[in-house]
């Protein structure tokens, strides 16, 4: 997925992250960026962020980063300029750049650093990382979530790959890889169990669910399943060395 063989061109990539955002991003939050966004809040207050200097990766409509305005200034870049311009005007608070990550000029160095379902759709993976390290502070947070593959490829609902998408889902190993020399791992878990295909068939089946629910509790099984790393989106926190 690196090659510029595959790679789609940027207004390529650009045209979908417009489409996709006005899809699916316009409407407001649901149930599972409720869960992304208080997973993001619960770090920034475990790890003492204060008046922070605070980017957000692949923004969209700042949504997400918006929630941690609470902890300092926030920067949002996104690829789309839809999504931008939605945003900037739906959360004044986030200074929101629309551009690639990998080229635009940014100013570090950023106390904190997320990026919620992006770099799965990041040709260079090993150059997204490295910026981040770029514009990171030492001992700064590196806040990553992204698709968990073991569970997207057991999804019966997920939709083919779309012209202008990258979709190249890294696995837990490839991401501790990436992040081996210059983060320290402190915290590994998903969010929202799923997969209904295969040997996962089981986590969504209802009748399975609701007789687990009934006999141990809805809330203690979905936490089982999510630090047994079934949940559909994997969270990794890293604080990056010196």
């Amino acid at each position: 997925m690196s090659t510029s063989a595959v790679t789609p061109p940027m207004s390529v990539q650009r045209d979908f992250w417009d489409a996709w955002n006005r899809k699916y991003r316009v409407g407001g939050v649901d149930p599972f960026m409720d869960r992304q966004r208080d997973k993001a809040v619960e770090w920034a207050l475990r790890l003492g962020h204060e008046k922070a200097r605070i980017l957000e990766v692949g923004c969209g409509t700042g949504w997400l980063g918006s929630a941690l305005s609470q902890f300092g200034d926030v920067t949002g870049i996104d690829l789309s300029e839809g999504a931008v311009e939605e945003g900037r005007a739906l959360h004044p608070e986030v200074a929101f750049h629309c551009g690639d990550f990998l080229s635009l000029p940014l100013v570090g160095q950023f106390d904190l650093i997320l990026s919620a379902d992006v770099i799965a759709h990041v040709a260079d993976q090993q150059a997204f990382t490295a910026r981040v390290v770029e514009l990171l502070r030492p001992g700064g947070t590196f806040l990553l979530m992204t698709q968990n593959p073991k569970v997207w490829r057991r999804k019966s609902s997920l939709a083919p790959r779309a012209e202008g998408q990258i979709r190249d889902w890294p696995s837990l190993t490839r991401i501790r890889a990436l992040l081996r020399d210059r983060f320290r791992l402190v915290h590994v878990n998903s969010l929202v169990p799923g997969g209904d295909r295969g040997l996962l068939w089981w986590v969504e089946n209802r009748w399975v669910r609701g007789g687990i629910g009934r006999l141990i509790g809805r809330d203690r099984w979905c936490g089982f399943l999510e630090r047994a790393l079934l949940g559909r989106e994997l969270v990794v926190v890293a604080l990056r060395m010196p």
